[in-house]
């Protein structure tokens, strides 16, 4: 019989990849077109293992490029469906088993989490969850992989260095009796690692020389931890040992955030700065001009210069003595000083009382006649 040769005679002619006569299908081994099926023709072929086929190349609809149906795991995301797809089932990685990216709130350890919705990129852990640095941890100390709580400042230091400065729990007997307290941490002056015991308003008598607050165990306002304009007396002052002593400054005194120039007093080596107001006249040797630099346009006498703790030139009622501090005289003798820089001090000749912190000089201080009050901080390391 002769016909024209055309798709569908079941014989293949120049120009047609297949041609299976009737049984030409869209469906089957060879297409209505007298093409052979492949994924991208817009046919589905489920003899070719064929799930779909959209006609395109996108690989993020609902249908692959390799013609299977889009689904969970398939390690390719598709849009306005799946968040994410890392094509595997675990499912406490970067991305879950139902192709949601973590959250901090969806009950699982995922993503970057240290511990269930908390450490990482989440909120801080609370104590003894698991942690991989002290900044994942609400106390911002992680000891052995578990949110601790720390001795003292410098240990929250060492454990993480960019530790910054603010109010920490401390507990520096570890499991001893004492309970934790909340203290301010010093992390940037001199390697930072600083803790506050002491707070002290030179305007008020609290915490003048013979106050018993220098020398009993007792603590004073311990509710104001943070380094601010309330006076205390932490517990940091009775339990936490240390080597170096900073003492700060603030004149004239402010209203807003605590503003301290500050000296190190290094080499010391007692179990608590109680234990130090107890000592007797435990000497420094930082000089006069390191004392001087706490306050701006500050004056001493020229002499004597008892410098330390628990500085008491002339042990007679009345003359100037300081807990902290430095004291002079105009004679070149300690016997009858004038002038003193520091806190818990107190006395003074010439008709001037001094303040409980800050700078007295009377009777031939190097910069003229003094009387000025300071806010005082003391910190331990």
């Amino acid at each position: 019989v002769c016909k024209q040769a055309s798709c569908g005679d079941g014989f293949e002619q120049p120009g047609e990849e297949c041609d299976a006569g009737d049984s030409n299908s869209n469906t089957g081994a060879c297409t209505l077109a007298c093409k052979n099926p492949i994924c991208g023709d817009t046919f589905v072929q489920p003899g070719k293992g064929e799930q779909c086929d959209d006609g395109n190349l996108s690989n993020n609809d609902a249908c692959l490029n390799t013609c299977k149906t889009a689904s969970c795991g398939d390690g390719v995301v598709h849009q306005g469906v799946e968040q994410c797809d890392d094509g595997n089932q675990v499912g406490n990685d970067f991305c879950s088993n139902q192709c949601l990216s973590p959250t901090c709130s969806d009950g699982v350890k995922n993503g970057s989490e240290t511990d269930v919705d908390c450490g990482g990129s989440c909120g801080k852990c609370g104590l003894n969850l698991q942690c991989t640095g002290g900044l994942d941890c609400t106390t911002g100390y992680c000891n052995a992989g578990k949110c601790g709580i720390a001795t003292n400042c410098k240990a929250i230091k060492q454990a993480t260095p960019g530790a910054g400065n603010g109010v920490y729990p401390i507990d520096p007997d570890g499991a001893g009796a004492q309970q934790p307290f909340n203290v301010f941490c010093e992390m940037t002056i001199d390697g930072g690692g600083w803790t506050l015991a002491l707070k002290a308003n030179g305007a008020q008598n609290t915490f003048t020389y013979a106050a018993a607050l220098w020398t009993n165990n007792a603590t004073y306002q311990p509710q104001f931890p943070d380094l601010d304009h309330n006076e205390a007396k932490l517990q940091s002052f009775n339990t936490v040992p240390f080597n170096d002593v900073l003492v700060g400054m603030e004149h004239p005194i402010g209203g807003g955030a605590l503003v301290l120039k500050t000296i190190k007093l290094p080499g010391l080596n007692r179990p608590s700065l109680q234990n130090l107001m107890n000592a007797g006249y435990v000497a420094t040797a930082v000089g006069r001009n390191a004392w001087k630099s706490l306050i701006d346009n500050s004056s001493l006498q020229p002499n004597c210069n008892r410098e330390g703790f628990n500085s008491v030139p002339w042990n007679v009622a009345g003359w100037p003595r300081a807990r902290i501090g430095i004291v002079s005289n105009q004679e070149n003798d300690c016997s009858s000083p004038d002038s003193y820089i520091g806190i818990g001090g107190d006395g003074g000749q010439c008709n001037v009382i001094g303040y409980s912190v800050g700078d007295l000089a009377s009777c031939g201080g190097d910069n003229g006649d003094k009387n000025l009050a300071a806010f005082g901080a003391v910190f331990v390391r």
